[in-house]
This record gives C-alpha cells, sequence and structure tokens, in this order.
C-alpha cells in the first residue's frame, strides 16, 4: 500500500506538493499533527480489520474446499461399494407437443355505456 501511495505521489507533482504542506503544517502545529496521528492510527487499525477479514475469509474457503474434498471422497467409496444394476433398454417414444389450457384469468369485459 506504501509502494503505491509514493509511487502515486512520485508520479503526479500536486500530489507531493499537497503532501509537503500536510507535512509542514503537522511540524508548525500541534494540532494538526495530532489530528494526522488520528488519522494514521485509524488508517492503521482499518488496514489490520481488513487483513484479519482476509485471513478468516481464506480459512473459510480452505475448510469449505477440505468439505468438498472429503463428500467427494465418499461419494466415490459408496458408488465404488455398490454395483449398480443394469438398467433395462428403453424405447424412444416420440415427445407429444404440450396442451396449453386457456387461461382462467382473461376474461372477456361487458360492453357498458352507449350502444352504438
Amino acid at each position: 500500500m506504501r509502494k503505491q501511495f509514493v509511487e502515486d505521489v512520485l508520479k503526479s507533482p500536486g500530489k507531493l506538493v499537497a503532501l509537503c504542506c500536510i507535512v509542514y503544517l503537522a511540524t508548525m502545529s500541534f494540532f494538526v499533527g495530532f489530528f494526522l496521528f488520528c488519522l494514521a492510527i485509524r488508517w492503521v487499525r482499518k488496514q489490520v480489520a481488513l487483513k484479519a477479514k482476509a485471513i478468516e475469509a481464506a480459512d473459510a474457503e480452505a475448510a469449505r474446499s477440505h468439505a468438498d474434498q472429503e463428500r467427494e471422497r465418499a461419494l466415490r467409496a459408496a458408488a465404488a461399494a455398490q454395483p449398480t444394476p443394469p438398467s433395462p433398454p428403453t424405447i424412444d417414444q416420440p415427445v407429444a407437443p404440450r396442451q396449453y389450457a386457456r387461461s382462467a384469468v382473461v376474461i372477456p369485459l361487458k360492453k357498458t355505456g352507449t350502444q352504438d
């Protein structure tokens, strides 16, 4: 993260000047320095939380993968232990097109008003 920030600052002179002004203000004012210190602490806490979430997600994915592998092994073992009976030959019959019933939802409207 820092490497990208440094590269971004070096590519853009405006960001470099802004960073220098912020550092200058932080050295001149206790309040600005304290504010930047609080922002840095917040940023570090946020990064640690994101890293913890990523590790938890990776652990959950590994557990899910392990469970899937175990299930596949169990299915293969069950399939190997249980022989399948031979299936009778099937006769191909043409499939009839589906016949749809008339919808009961559509009701013709009654004529009201003037009669022509």
